[in-house]
């Protein structure tokens, strides 16, 4: 193979490879799959949920897959540009109906409790706020995909009721990091 060859075949295998280092996912649980993404945050029955900027509607932090990427980076990249949460990606939790794969992921490092998370400066022009919701608080609220706000109520619920039988008193929400 020529240099100039290898060098085009090596700049194109680079993002997988790197997006693959810079993405902790819990052992097990990878997952190969390229897709859009985000990440179900689970915390005190409450899930962590974005504003976003134009609209003003609620919706996980998430979003576009980078080239070469995997879901699960996409995940990760995607909350930590809009939170600036590092999490651990876990299982996939559900597929939704725009083709948009959520996966349950739990922060790296543990959350003060009761203080609000403070918006990071790169996120400012897509989020305007992020928090902490009940699922009582959603019904009065805009959800950024409407059409889809019933499946994510009963994933959200689903993935709450995981947590608490498997989890009590575990700050990871059973999931261990690779």
């Amino acid at each position: 193979m020529k240099a100039s060859s290898f060098l085009i075949t090596l700049s194109l295998i680079l993002p997988s490879l790197q997006a693959l280092s810079d993405c902790p996912r819990v052992l097990g649980q990878q997952d190969d799959r390229r897709a859009n993404a985000g990440c179900l945050i689970i915390r005190d029955q409450q899930v962590l949920l974005i504003t976003h900027r134009w609209g003003g509607k609620l919706g996980v932090p998430g979003g576009t897959l980078e080239r070469g990427e995997l879901a699960q980076c996409t995940a990760y990249r995607e909350t930590l540009e809009e939170t600036g949460l590092q999490v651990v990606v876990g299982e996939r939790v559900q597929v939704m109906k725009n083709g948009f794969h959520l996966y349950r992921c739990i922060p790296a490092e543990s959350l003060p409790e009761g203080e609000p998370l403070l918006l990071p400066a790169q996120a400012r022009l897509e989020v305007s706020d992020i928090g902490w919701y009940s699922l009582d608080e959603l019904r009065q609220k805009d959800w950024r995909f409407a059409y889809q706000f019933d499946l994510f109520m009963a994933v959200a619920r689903k993935a709450m009721q995981s947590s608490s039988d498997s989890a009590a008193g575990d700050a990871t929400g059973g999931l261990q990091e690779k």
